[in-house]
């Protein structure tokens, strides 16, 4: 059976990056994103507070974001609008792409920003499945800093994926310099991984 909802759903598709219809302005660093009130509020909580309350980017139709990654932020718009968002960078940006591990961690922080949820999971599940088989990069030990750097303690998704990584390849990885240093340094992290040791 066809799917009714696709029509709609391709229809909005494609309003992504377009003026057409585009009623509020979205400024990442100097680049200028098209966007519509009533999708922001729809897919975002952080979004429905400021465009319904007394903001003065309700008043304006305007926000800008200039800290964080910019690729991030546009991938969080791309997803409000497909339910996806690309691994390509987006070279009107002017800002130089995340590495391949950073992407999905730094979608996962921007949605958190933005009160997604279901961009966190979705950003999650393309993270871990990076992770069995990027754990071998030497990013990793820098990908796992962030990770504890960017999120709190009581949010264990991203914390749980690389302390699982990091006990599934304890042997290899504790021959790395780095990776005993990153040990000794996030005591976070250490504690995660060794709670992972004695986890059934």
């Amino acid at each position: 059976m066809t799917d009714s909802r696709t029509p709609l759903v391709q229809g909005i598709a494609k309003l992504f990056n377009n003026p057409e219809h585009a009623d509020t302005k979205i400024y990442i660093g100097a680049f200028e994103l098209p966007a519509h009130r009533l999708i922001l509020a729809v897919q975002s909580p952080f979004f429905e507070k400021a465009l319904n309350g007394n903001f003065q980017e309700s008043k304006t139709n305007s926000f800008r974001f200039v800290e964080g990654s910019a690729h991030a932020h546009w991938r969080v718009f791309e997803y409000m609008y497909t339910g996806s968002y690309s691994e390509e960078p987006r070279n009107a940006l002017g800002v130089d792409d995340d590495g391949e591990l950073a992407k999905d961690v730094r979608v996962y922080t921007t949605a958190d920003f933005f009160l997604m949820d279901e961009l966190k999971a979705y950003a999650l599940e393309r993270f871990k499945s990076k992770l069995q088989r990027l754990w071998v990069s030497e990013l990793f030990v820098d990908c796992i800093r962030e990770v504890y750097s960017s999120t709190s303690e009581s949010d264990k998704g991203l914390r749980d994926a690389v302390a699982q990584a990091a006990k599934e390849h304890s042997s290899d990885l504790w021959l790395k310099k780095a990776f005993q240093t990153l040990v000794r340094e996030v005591g976070d992290f250490a504690v995660d991984l060794l709670a992972k040791f004695h986890t059934k």
